[in-house]
């Protein structure tokens, strides 16, 4: 089988199957609220959206490059270390909303406001150009413009802007790791 065969989406599909099935379990086990669990599942997607691009990035040579957010890497190693780095964040951003102590939820303010800057930004500069984002979901559906911004503002920078205060405002008070 050649790499260019491969259906990424399927890798891509099993790694965020498992990462999810060992956040869920880390969720039941700890004793987060509710806005932990949004801010946490907010870097899990974060996650699941780079989990193949590591990989393909070192593996396939006919990929074109990497692009999230802000941040773009050229194919070949830039990819796998970009992609990767921003992989890992999103998983140690996921599993630290999670736990209580001080030093968890300060790397969750960390690495919410990298998130926030790293996809905000784009959206951000698209308003101040006045260019709205679209979101397509195949041929027929397309949410145009700014309507399409507000979700991407609601769904992707909300969690990470609330993860960054809220993780701030619970670092004060949580008892430092033992």
């Amino acid at each position: 089988m050649d790499i260019g065969q491969i259906n990424w989406l399927y890798v891509a599909g099993g790694v965020s199957a498992v990462l999810f099935v060992v956040w869920l379990v880390a969720l039941f086990r700890g004793r987060t609220g509710f806005i932990g669990a949004v801010v946490g599942f907010a870097h899990l997607i974060a996650a699941c959206l780079n989990s193949a691009a590591p990989i393909r990035g070192g593996l396939d040579p006919s990929y074109e490059g990497y692009r999230f957010g802000m941040i773009s890497a050229e194919p070949g190693w830039t990819v796998v270390t970009m992609a990767g780095a921003i992989f890992l964040t999103a998983v140690l951003g996921a599993f630290s909303a999670l736990r209580g102590s001080r030093e968890a939820t300060l790397i969750t303010a960390v690495t919410s406001l990298l998130f926030l800057v790293v996809l905000g930004w784009p959206v951000v500069r698209g308003l101040f150009d006045g260019v709205g984002s679209s979101i397509q979901f195949g041929e027929q559906l397309t949410i145009p413009g700014y309507v399409a911004t507000g979700l991407l503002i609601l769904f992707m920078l909300v969690p990470f802007a609330v993860g960054v205060v809220w993780s701030l405002m619970r670092g004060r008070q949580a008892p430092s790791a033992r």
